[in-house]
C-alpha cells in the first residue's frame, strides 16, 4: 500500500486513533462494523476554513470501495484542496482523449458520493473525525488497516501517535472469540517500503475484549488481521 501524497500536509503534534470491532458478521450482517475515531492535535490552528471528507455518519462504508488515492483508508480525512490533483489529472485525460484514465477517475469520483464534507473554521486547533467501516472477510480473514494520522496530515518531530484497536477476545466462554493472525504497526516511505516497526505497548485479553495499543512518534500504518474461532 503506497502512502498518499497530498500537495501540502498539515503538521500535527499528536494523534489519537481508536478502532472498535463489532462482530456484526456473527449476528446478521455480511461484514464486521468498525467504529473509528480520530482525534488530531494540530501544531498550529487552521489558518483558514478547511473542508475534509469522511464516510457519511450512520452508514458503514465498504473498505473494498475504490477512491482517489486508493481505498477508503487512504482517502478518509483528505482535504478538499487535495482533490485538485485528481481533478487536474481528469482534465488532462480529457484533453488527451484518454478514455481509460477518464473512466478510472470518473468511477473514483462517483465514490465520493459515499463521503460527506466536514468543515472546520479557521482557528480550530483539534480536529475530530468519527465514522464506521464495513469490514468484509476474505477467505474467512478480516483485514483492518488504518493510517495514523490521516493522509492530509503529518506528525512533526517530537510529536506522538497512539493507536488502539479493540477486538473480540481470543479466549472467553460467553462472547465471540477471534484469533489474532497479525497485529503490526509499520512506518513506511512514500513508496510503501517499511522503514521501521512500531512496538506494541499492550496486546492482551481484557475480559470479553482483546486490546492492542501502539505508541509512536511518526506516521505509521497499523494492520490487524483476525478470524473467528
Amino acid at each position: 500500500m503506497n502512502m498518499p501524497t497530498p500537495a501540502q500536509k498539515i503538521p500535527v503534534k499528536w494523534v489519537s486513533l481508536t478502532c472498535t470491532v463489532l462482530s456484526s458478521s456473527k449476528y446478521g450482517l455480511d461484514y464486521d462494523r468498525v467504529k473509528v475515531l480520530h482525534e488530531i492535535g494540530l501544531q498550529n490552528p487552521l489558518q483558514k476554513d478547511e473542508t475534509f471528507y469522511i464516510p457519511t455518519q450512520g452508514k458503514a462504508i465498504d473498505t473494498r470501495a475504490i477512491f482517489p488515492d486508493g481505498d477508503i483508508v487512504n482517502f478518509a480525512g483528505q482535504r478538499f484542496e487535495d482533490l485538485q490533483d485528481e481533478l487536474n489529472q481528469y482534465m488532462e485525460a480529457v484533453k488527451k482523449g484518454d478514455a481509460e484514465k477518464m473512466d478510472q477517475l470518473h468511477n473514483s469520483f462517483k465514490a465520493l458520493q459515499m463521503l460527506t464534507p466536514v468543515p472546520y473554521k479557521a482557528g480550530t486547533a483539534v480536529l475530530t473525525f468519527d465514522y464506521e467501516l464495513a469490514l468484509y472477510a476474505k477467505d474467512n480473514i478480516f483485514n483492518l488497516q488504518m493510517w495514523a494520522p490521516m493522509p492530509s496530515f503529518e506528525v512533526v518531530q517530537g510529536g506522538q501517535v497512539t493507536a488502539s484497536v479493540q477486538l473480540p477476545s481470543t479466549n472467553n466462554a460467553v462472547g465471540f472469540r477471534a484469533r489474532i493472525l497479525e497485529a503490526t504497526g509499520k512506518q513506511l516511505d512514500p513508496q510503501g517500503n517499511q522503514q521501521a516497526e512500531v512496538s506494541k505497548v499492550l496486546d492482551q485479553d481484557l475480559g470479553l475484549r482483546h486490546m492492542i495499543v501502539w505508541h509512536w512518534a511518526n506516521d505509521p500504518l497499523f494492520t490487524v488481521k483476525y478470524q473467528y474461532q
